[in-house]
């Protein structure tokens, strides 16, 4: 792959996750509904579809508009850089880069996230386990609707400008 394919395939991969920010906190942000985790399960769909230090790259870029937009600390940006890279490397020697490897590392990610937010809010005191499971389920519930549409945003960058990562 020469220079320009690389920058022209970056380039579309930042169009993409501008588009899925703009959507996730601009469009669903506002409606009566639990807000969605795509910025995730795009750095999930990087690593799967391009490798693991693709995806640990995006992940970070991901993490990073993620912190920007208020919604955590800038530790996840170490966060979804570390979901990238498993995801590649998972995909890589264990499961399929397709769609169900796709799905398979998306839902253990948003699983982890999840469990890993109702659990440290729970060992703070923060709020009871009612309330916490109030605002999560919903939450896992609306990101894992998104899986697919997310991931094929994605692979359209893949497909239309080549893989960046040979095995």
């Amino acid at each position: 792959m020469t220079r320009r394919d690389t920058i022209i395939k970056w380039t579309a991969y930042l169009v993409v996750l501008w588009l899925t920010a703009v959507v996730n906190y601009y469009v669903l942000g506002p409606l009566p509904m639990a807000l969605p985790l795509l910025l995730p399960i795009l750095a999930v769909a990087g690593g799967t579809l391009e490798g693991a230090p693709f995806g640990a790259v995006y992940g970070g870029v991901a993490g990073a508009v993620m912190s920007g937009l208020g919604h955590l600390s800038p530790g996840c940006i170490v966060v979804l850089s570390a979901m990238g890279w498993f995801a590649g490397l998972a995909t890589q020697y264990v499961l399929r880069r397709d769609v169900w490897g796709h799905l398979i590392c998306s839902v253990i990610a948003i699983l982890a996230w999840e469990l890993w937010a109702v659990g440290s809010r729970l060992l703070a005191h923060t709020a009871p386990l009612e309330v916490l499971l109030r605002v999560a389920v919903p939450e896992l519930l609306w990101t894992l609707a998104f899986i697919l549409p997310v991931y094929w945003l994605g692979r359209a960058c893949c497909v239309n400008y080549g893989r960046i990562y040979h095995e």
